[in-house]
C-alpha cells in the first residue's frame, strides 16, 4: 500500500489517501474488497463467539467435575449436572447414566459397552455444536488470499488497460491501478491471517475437550457403571 501512495504522490493523479483511492475504484474492485471485509469481520464474529463460549464450557466442566468427584460413587449427580448446563462432561455423564438405566441387567462389560458407546455419542454430538461455524474461518484463510489476489490482477489489468488506451505510460496513469491492486493484496491478506491463526487456535480447544472428556469416560465406568 505505501507504495501505491508514493507512486500516486508522484503521479499528482488521484489523491493519495486510502479512502480516496477506494472510492476511485472500478466497481469490480469496490465489489472485492466489499466481499473481503465482509468475510473478515464474520470471521472475527465466529472467533469471538466461539472463544466466549470454549471457556464457559471450559468453567463448566471444571466446577463439575470437581462436583462429580466429592459426591459418593452411588450418589445422584444429576442434580450437580443440571446446574451446569453449559458443561460438556456434565451432558456425557448424563448420556452415560441413562444407558445404565435402560440396561439395569446387562453384564458388566456389556453395560460397559453400551455406556461409553452412548457417551461417544454425546461427545460428538456437543463436539459438533462447540465446533459450528468453526469451518467458516478456515474457508477464510484459504479463500481470501486468493480473492484479493482477484483484485491484484484486477488493479494491474487496468493499469495496462489504461496505458494502451492513453498511449502513454507516466506514473500518473499507472499508479491508481497497481496502488488499488496493492489494496487489494493487503485486505485479502488481513482477513486471511486471523482466520487461519483463530482457525488453529479453536481446533486445539476442541481437541482439548475431546482428551478431557475421553478421560472422563474412564472415570465414569470405574466410579459409576461398576457401581
Amino acid at each position: 500500500m505505501s507504495m501505491g501512495l508514493v507512486l500516486l504522490q508522484a503521479g499528482g493523479g488521484v489523491g493519495a489517501s486510502v479512502p480516496s483511492l477506494i472510492a476511485h475504484a472500478t466497481p469490480v474492485s469496490k465489489l472485492i474488497l466489499l466481499l473481503l471485509m465482509v468475510m473478515s469481520v464474520y470471521s472475527w464474529a465466529v472467533l469471538w463467539s466461539r472463544l466466549r463460549l470454549y471457556r464457559a464450557v471450559r468453567r463448566a466442566d471444571q466446577a463439575f467435575l470437581e462436583a462429580f468427584r466429592r459426591l459418593p460413587p452411588t450418589a445422584d449427580f444429576r442434580l450437580v449436572a443440571e446446574q451446569h448446563p453449559r458443561s460438556l462432561l456434565a451432558q456425557v455423564a448424563l448420556a452415560g447414566q441413562r444407558t445404565i438405566e435402560a440396561h439395569p441387567h446387562a453384564a458388566g462389560t456389556a453395560r460397559d459397552e453400551y455406556v461409553t458407546r452412548a457417551m461417544d455419542r454425546t461427545t460428538a454430538d456437543e463436539g459438533a455444536r462447540l465446533e459450528k461455524h468453526v469451518g467458516f474461518l478456515a474457508t477464510t484463510g484459504s479463500v481470501a488470499p486468493f480473492i484479493g489476489l482477484l483484485g491484484t490482477v484486477w488493479g494491474v489489468m487496468n493499469s495496462f488497460l489504461n496505458i494502451g488506451s492513453q498511449g502513454s505510460a507516466t506514473l500518473a496513469v499507472v499508479a491508481p491501478g497497481i496502488a488499488e491492486a496493492l489494496i487489494a493484496t493487503i485486505v485479502g491478506l488481513a482477513a486471511a491471517i486471523p482466520a487461519v491463526v483463530g482457525y488453529n487456535h479453536c481446533l486445539g480447544k476442541l481437541r482439548d475437550f475431546t482428551n478431557v472428556t475421553s478421560r472422563f469416560v474412564g472415570e465414569f465406568l470405574d466410579r459409576r457403571a461398576g457401581g
